[in-house]
Order: C-alpha cells, then sequence, then structure tokens
C-alpha cells in the first residue's frame, strides 16, 4: 500500500528545521567548544558549506527518483550492477539515523536532570518507546507534534541569542583566527546539520515533490545556520570555551551565569528540542527501512504497512530496536560521531551517484538541477566528496574502528538476506 501524501512546503521545513536544530545545537555544541575554542563560529560556517555542497545533490536527484529509500534508491540507479553499493549504503543510513535518535535521547535525559533524577538510559529508551508510538499512529500527528516541538526549540535559541547580545563580550570572538581544530570541529559539527537529507525520505508522502523537497532542504540549511551562528556566538560570550567543553547541557549552563530563570526555560526548551530530533529520526529512519524493503533488498515484511494508518509500522519497530542497541554507549560524542562518520560515507556516495548519473542519463529529467557544470561534470558535487573526505580525516582514532564495523554490518546484512533470497527463489 502507498503512503498517504500529506505534506506541503511548511511542515517539510519543519521537520528539516527540527532536525538540524535539535540534533546537534543542544547535544554536541560544548564538546566542539572544547576542541576550537572561541573559533566555534567558524566551525559552524565551514560545516554549513560543506553540507550545502551535498544538500544539492540530494535535491537533484530526489526530483529526479521521488521515491522514499533515499540513498539507496539513487545509488540503485546510478550503479545498478552494483547493487550490494545501494543495499549496503542504505543500511548504513539506517545505522546513522538510529545512532542519532540514540544520541538525542541522551541528550534528553541529561537536560531532564535538572528537573528530576531519573536513569539515564530508562528515560532515552522511553522517550524512543514513545515516539515510536507516534510515528505508527500517523504521518499527520507526527507532523503537528514536529511543528510544534520546532516552534518551541526556535524559541529556545532565539533567547539564548538574546541573552548572549546583553554581555559586552559578544561578537568578540569573530575576530577569532581559525586554526587546524577548525576542520576537526567541523567534522563533529556537521552532525548539527544532519536532518536534511532525511528530507528526501519522506518523498512519497509530500505534496508536489519536484517542487516542495529542494526547495525545504535549501530553507531548512538556510534558518539553522543562521541561528547556529547566532547562538555560537552567544555561548562562547558566556561561557569560556573550555567550560563549556565540561558540560552534556551547554547551553543551559551557558545561561545559568546571567540569568539562572532563563537557563531554566532553556533546559525545559532543551527537552523540546531533543525529543523533536529523536522523533524525526526515528520516523525518516522507518522510512529508509521502508524503501529498501519494497524493493526486496531486505525483508518484505518491513514494507508492510496499517491499513488504515497507511505508515510502516514494522520497520518502526526495527529503526526503534535497533536504536535501543545504540543506547548503552552511552556518551553523547560518541554516537555523534558514528553518525557523523557512517552519514559521511552515506553523502560521498551520493555525490558520487550524481556525478555518474549526469554522464549516463543526461537527457533525463530533472526539475531541479545543481548548478555549474565543467564538461558535463557537475562542480560542487566534486567539492562535496572532497569536503566530506576531508571530513573523514578529523575523527578520534575509535571512530576508525567503529565506521568500519558498521560497513560490514551492513554489507553483511545485505549479503546475508541476498543469499537467503536466492536460495527460497530456486
Amino acid at each position: 500500500m502507498a503512503l498517504k501524501r500529506s505534506l506541503g512546503l511548511t511542515m517539510l521545513t519543519f521537520y528539516g528545521t527540527g532536525m538540524i536544530l535539535g540534533g546537534g545545537i543542544y547535544s554536541i555544541i560544548g564538546q566542539a567548544a572544547g576542541k576550537v575554542g572561541y573559533g566555534l563560529w567558524q566551525s559552524f560556517v565551514l560545516a554549513a558549506v560543506g553540507a550545502l555542497l551535498t544538500a544539492l545533490s540530494y535535491a537533484e536527484l530526489a526530483t529526479m527518483f521521488p521515491k522514499t529509500g533515499g540513498e539507496y534508491v539513487y545509488l540503485r540507479n546510478a550503479f545498478s550492477s552494483q547493487r550490494w553499493l545501494a543495499g549496503t549504503t542504505g543500511i548504513i543510513m539506517t545505522f546513522a539515523g538510529c545512532a542519532s535518535a540514540a544520541t538525542v535521547a541522551l541528550a534528553f535525559a541529561s537536560y531532564l536532570q535538572h528537573f528530576v533524577v531519573l536513569p539515564h538510559l530508562l528515560v532515552a529508551s522511553g522517550l524512543l518507546v514513545f515516539f515510536t508510538g507516534i510515528n505508527i499512529i500517523g504521518i499527520k500527528q507526527s507532523s503537528w507534534v514536529n511543528a510544534v516541538f520546532t516552534a518551541i526549540e526556535a524559541f529556545g535559541l532565539l533567547l539564548f541569542i538574546w541573552l548572549g547580545w546583553q554581555n559586552p563580550n559578544f561578537g568578540s570572538a569573530l575576530s577569532a583566527v581559525p586554526t587546524s581544530a577548525t576542520v576537526s570541529s567541523a567534522a563533529l559539527i556537521i552532525f548539527a546539520y544532519f536532518g536534511f537529507e532525511n528530507i528526501v525520505n519522506l518523498v512519497e508522502e509530500t505534496k508536489a515533490p519536484e517542487k516542495t523537497i529542494p526547495r525545504a532542504i535549501l530553507l531548512s540549511l538556510c534558518i539553522s545556520t543562521i541561528l547556529y551562528i547566532l547562538v555560537s556566538l552567544a555561548a562562547v560570550a558566556l561561557m569560556p570555551p573550555d567550560q563549556l567543553a565540561q558540560t552534556e547541557s551547554a547551553l543551559t549552563d551557558a545561561a545559568m551565569n546571567s540569568a539562572p530563570r532563563i537557563a531554566g526555560i532553556l533546559a525545559g526548551i532543551a527537552l523540546f528540542s531533543t525529543a523533536n530530533t529523536a522523533l524525526i529520526a526515528l520516523l525518516t529512519t522507518s522510512r529508509i527501512l521502508y524503501g529498501i524493503s519494497k524493493d526486496d533488498s531486505l525483508p518484505m515484511v518491513l514494507a508492510k504497512t496499517l491499513t488504515a494508518r497507511q505508515t510502516p509500522w514494522i520497520a518502526a519497530l526495527a529503526a526503534l530496536g535497533l536504536s535501543l542497541t545504540f543506547l548503552p554507549l552511552g556518551k553523547v560524542e560518541t554516537l555523534a560521531s558514528v553518525a557523523s562518520f557512517t552519514t559521511m560515507i552515506a553523502f560521498i556516495s551520493v555525490n558520487a551517484a550524481l556525478i555518474a548519473l549526469r554522464l549516463s542519463q543526461p537527457s533525463k529529467e530533472r526539475p531541479f538541477r545543481v548548478p555549474v557544470a565543467i564538461r558535463s561534470i557537475p562542480v560542487f558535487p566534486v567539492l562535496g566528496i572532497i569536503t566530506c573526505l576531508i571530513f573523514l580525516f578529523q575523527f578520534d582514532r575509535q571512530i576508525y574502528l567503529v565506521g568500519p564495523i558498521s560497513f560490514a554490518c551492513s554489507a553483511g546484512m545485505y549479503f546475508l538476506y541476498a543469499f537467503f533470497r536466492r536460495r527460497q527463489l530456486k
């Protein structure tokens, strides 16, 4: 059964903006500040440029192939003789989505400690289970929850910016000199921009996707980048970077010294922000699983939908189960780095897919087209690949172990299912 088209530009932009804002600014800004110091805002700019280069590729590919499954669909069409590459990348993005959900669920649990002390794992698990239930109920219900939560989290960031604006040190960080740490910090911060790529996984639930998807992607990135730069300037004005690095609730603690009452408000708003990101991460990850399984590269049972709700409920439960397995890793920074590493691999693949399709299918209709090309080779996807490769060399050493393990597990899952599938057909 097909999914229900319920989303317009406004709701889709809310999804993208909500995923981006809640995913990073509340969960990893402290760790990023510890890496780069007062040049924090520069890392946000660099990460935004890196995200934009790849976002343009997603926008073009989504209008060429408006099907749920995102990276899997694009690689399947670009490299049809290498079906394993599409399947493996799709499963990797499932891992990334679940790692993101676990990251912000743990951040939610940290902020909750400002109001009531409860075990982190219990709180994070409960949040993931609750939002899986909402996603199963329906896309329209999820949309309204997301819209309300996104409005609340944007208000919280504006409140924090206003507080920083009152500090005489606001803006002094603009004179900071870029260093090599700017790049390593941007590699972590780019996690804060993840979310735009998940918009494409709602394409089958979007009205007029050929126009709506590219606009929603670019609008989400624009809104988020402006807010991020202002928040980063406010953060280092209110608290020194080395102190920001010592806390998992950086914005609340930064506001505490200047305005304890506002700090309490921010802690409450942070709950909505991190919860919102968990909601969207679970939603879009279930759509990735739905799209892959519908093409029979994963068990077809994952493509089953509820007759009345038209939601992929088994895929939603699978996304929940995988997200719960990430929670014991514990550290927000570790989970964010795992999500960043695996998503960087997917971004490289998507940019490569666009380049390949420009060469192999030059006449295919493209409602949105990435500008600037040299001899049929689009320039921005090439720059996107280079940027992602640079970011890949900036992670801590343990991530280079976890990342390949994730890739190997993804490939193993794909080949294992393909093996059993072939045996069934004999």
